[in-house]
């Protein structure tokens, strides 16, 4: 069984990473995170939807290179909103060296 495949078969929205995550330390795969806004889904569940998706498969996985696009697409924001968050601290760590600076200035007089 696939567990992404059973997971998509009956929640063809749910994006991984985001609503679930699977995991496999060598024993298996499991979801290791559950995102979504219904119970977990028990191996019973996941073996039946696993089946259902063989005899009619309703999901297509992305094209490798459409799924590495997204990725990147995805990265690339986190990076952008880590440097905006950098220039921030950036500029707070400034001002904050001007006033201790200008702390010692009236200090020395």
């Amino acid at each position: 069984m696939i567990l992404y495949e059973a997971i998509k078969y009956k929640y063809p929205d749910a994006e991984p990473q985001r609503d679930f995550e699977l995991r496999n330390d060598g024993a298996g795969a499991y979801i290791d995170e559950w995102h979504l806004d219904v119970p977990k889904p028990t191996t019973e569940e996941l073996i039946e939807w696993w089946e259902k998706a063989q005899m009619n498969p309703q999901y297509q996985p992305p094209l490798p290179l459409d799924f590495l696009a997204q990725e990147v697409a995805k990265e690339k924001l986190t990076r952008k909103q880590l440097e905006h968050q950098c220039d921030l601290l950036t500029n707070e760590l400034q001002a904050l060296k001007n006033q201790i600076l200008l702390f010692k200035g009236e200090n020395e007089t």
